[in-house]
């Protein structure tokens, strides 16, 4: 059995502990090297009221999951709309609804905001085809790729 809730201040680790399995996996490197300065980090993201998190936990109430949001507006959305910014279930976890939870805390609480869509970028489709088809079964649509601009 899995259960979903909302992400606190308590749960500062178990976001670290996933966002790093998730940078790893996808083959990105953590923005933060030293655990003690991302740890304080993601404590200060769990304060945001900016910033969302939905965490799964298995059984044993290990957490194996998470969703992150935030709120984005913009006139093509007309209005208000949610950013999945991370979404990751552990790999042994995957394919048992999870996921499918998590996404549905995500829509959940977006409806609750009146938030107009939820948008996400999802990785490469080549690469990672079951992530991308996941979205689409869960009826997303293709809306274009996001490009970005660093070192602002």
């Amino acid at each position: 059995m899995v259960t979903i809730k909302r992400g606190t201040i308590e749960d500062v680790d178990n976001l670290l502990r996933l966002s790093i399995n998730l940078f790893d996996e996808i083959g990105h490197k953590f923005p933060i090297a030293d655990n003690k300065k991302a740890k304080a980090f993601c404590h200060n993201l769990l304060k945001n009221k900016n910033y969302v998190v939905f965490i799964a936990s298995d059984s044993k109430n290990s957490a194996c999951g998470i969703i992150t949001l935030n709120e984005g507006l913009s006139v093509y959305a007309g209005g208000t709309f949610g950013i999945i910014r991370e979404f990751y279930v552990a790999k042994q976890k995957r394919s048992s609804g999870i996921g499918k939870q998590l996404l549905q805390s995500a829509v959940e609480f977006a409806r609750s905001k009146g938030w107009k869509r939820l948008e996400v970028t999802p990785p490469h489709k080549e690469e990672w085809k079951r992530t991308y088809n996941f979205y689409m079964r869960e009826g997303f649509i293709e809306i274009g790729p996001r490009l970005k601009l660093e070192n602002l």
